[in-house]
């Protein structure tokens, strides 16, 4: 009998330790077979009801469309700062980005990759490459949409492939999703520098053959050209060092004398005018981004028969029949149309319209802005960082806080 009872025991804790692991077992095998669910956020034009099933995978709808997390995106912020990066955390409210498409391209700009964390009520608009050959874009105000935040399985991210694109390198890149007017299409980075992918079977650059001399003329030379600095007359198409254009890295150029643009490809720029610089109007992007990104420099006369816009110090008198878009200019810039320039120490006089982000001295024009003046500006509407007036508008000193 007690050998009965024990033979029973023992098989019914034998049972016992089945059914734990098996449970344990399915357990484990339900954890790993699972989609984890993550947030997405849909974006719904306003006033519609939402359809998630016409919101293609990838692609911009003005009725509604998904924001992907591994996508990158360009995207205006509210508080006038610009997102060029990957979008890589969505939360129930809020979006995070990185500041550079990766830490090589971060380490070339002479800044650090970073997280920059953003509420959705804080984007302004969408902005989508059109046509890269003349960097146009369509524009979507965030305004104009719902944003549905919610768990989710699908919708989630957008992978990134990885290629060998060039012919003489082996090495793999990825290519990462970038959201443009075609769909999506692929950013790759090549020591820095972000490219558009195009397929595979290109050459890669051997940047031991850079040429990293110093070369100097003087009297007259044109441009562009393939020196650093010219004293006395410098005359051609466009104004530019062209050393290195095959590695895609900008060479300097200084010019010590008059400087003489002709320029005319610049006419087919007016079918979509650049009426200001690439950045948006902030003192810190300025010194980060913007101050130690020059590519040429002009003391004395800068002329142009159509545009001037370059990334561009003018020391002197600059002289354009339409737009001038530039960095700095410290002296006097005259334009029959538009004078824009992040620093002016001077007088800008512009037929239709002055902006400078730091102003010190003159603006006088049909429409002046400066969002850091230190002077006055004369044109039917003024603005500055005190007020805003007709006629005549002036600041002497920094806008008090209250």
């Amino acid at each position: 009998m007690h050998q009965n009872v024990t033979t029973y025991t023992k098989r019914q804790t034998m049972q016992r330790k089945t059914f734990f692991i098996l449970t344990i077992l399915l357990s484990t095998f339900n954890l790993f077979g699972q989609t984890d669910s993550c947030w997405t956020v849909l974006l719904v034009k306003n006033g519609r009801t939402p359809d998630y099933t016409k919101s293609i995978k990838g692609k911009f709808n003005p009725d509604g469309f998904y924001l992907y997390r591994n996508c990158i995106y360009e995207i205006d912020l509210k508080d006038k700062r610009k997102l060029s990066g990957r979008l890589i955390e969505i939360t129930k409210d809020t979006l995070s980005f990185t500041n550079f498409f990766n830490q090589n391209v971060a380490i070339k700009a002479q800044s650090t990759l970073d997280t920059i964390k953003i509420h959705y009520r804080q984007l302004d608009r969408l902005n989508l490459i059109a046509d890269r050959a003349y960097g146009w874009y369509e524009k979507h105000s965030f305004d104009n949409f719902d944003f549905i935040f919610k768990k989710d399985t699908s919708n989630c991210k957008l992978e990134s492939d990885w290629h060998e694109i060039f012919s003489n390198d082996n090495q793999k890149y990825e290519l990462v999703p970038h959201l443009t007017v075609q769909g999506i299409n692929s950013l790759f980075e090549e020591s820095g520098k972000t490219y558009y992918f195009y397929g595979a079977g290109m050459t890669k650059p051997d940047r031991s053959k850079m040429d990293d001399t110093y070369d100097k003329k003087n009297f007259i030379w044109f441009t562009p050209c393939k020196v650093e600095e010219i004293n006395g007359l410098a005359i051609g198409i466009y104004t530019k060092n062209i050393k290195n254009k095959e590695f895609n890295e900008r060479d300097s150029l200084i010019i010590r004398g008059l400087a003489l643009e002709l320029n005319p490809f610049a006419i087919f720029g007016l079918m979509n005018p650049r009426l200001n610089g690439p950045y948006p109007d902030s003192v810190n992007i300025y010194f980060e981004k913007i101050k130690n990104d020059w590519q040429v420099k002009v003391n004395g006369v800068n002329i142009s028969l159509v545009n001037t816009i370059n990334e561009m110090e003018i020391r002197g008198l600059n002289i354009t029949p339409i737009l001038t878009v530039i960095d700095e200019i410290h002296g006097v810039s005259i334009s029959g149309i538009n004078n824009f320039c992040y620093i002016l120490n001077g007088v800008s006089i512009a037929g239709l319209r002055n902006r400078a982000m730091i102003a010190k001295g003159l603006q006088i024009g049909l429409f002046n802005k400066s969002t850091d003046m230190r002077g006055i500006q004369i044109g039917l509407w003024n603005t500055n960082g005190k007020r805003s007036l007709p006629i005549i508008n002036w600041q002497f000193k920094p806008k008090t806080k209250k």
